[in-house]
């Protein structure tokens, strides 16, 4: 699944999907690449990914990676349980869990078309 997304405004574009994988590649407009606003952690240079829809404990969640050159967040959405962090600082975290409630359904649609066995075998 791919998403494009505008970080600059910190909205998304559009979405488009392949079905294929769990992918989802980041591009900005207006924003040089490799420079971190001090506005956002997320910069044109964030990757991110997200997993097929999980079922624990009785409910639904996603997974969601999201890593640059140096840093790397991982966190369960819509709990937004932060699993792994690395380079992030807790504010900087706390705005990328805001990002990702504000594009939830996007996340989710991207989740959905998720094939676990055709990324697995990639």
């Amino acid at each position: 699944m791919n998403i494009d997304i505008d970080f600059s405004k910190g909205k998304k574009n559009k979405v488009s999907g392949t079905g294929e994988g769990s992918g989802m590649n980041s591009s900005s407009s207006g924003a040089a690449s490799g420079q971190r606003s001090d506005a956002s952690p997320i910069t044109p240079d964030t990757r991110m990914s997200v997993s097929g829809i999980l079922h624990r404990e009785g409910s639904k969640c996603v997974c969601v990676t999201m890593e640059d050159d140096d840093r790397f967040i991982e966190i369960r959405m819509p709990d937004a349980e932060i699993l792994s962090r690395k380079g992030y600082s807790e504010k900087e975290a706390e705005e990328i869990i805001s990002y990702l409630n504000e594009n939830m359904d996007d996340i989710l649609n991207a989740a959905r078309g998720v094939n676990p066995m055709t990324a697995f075998m990639k």
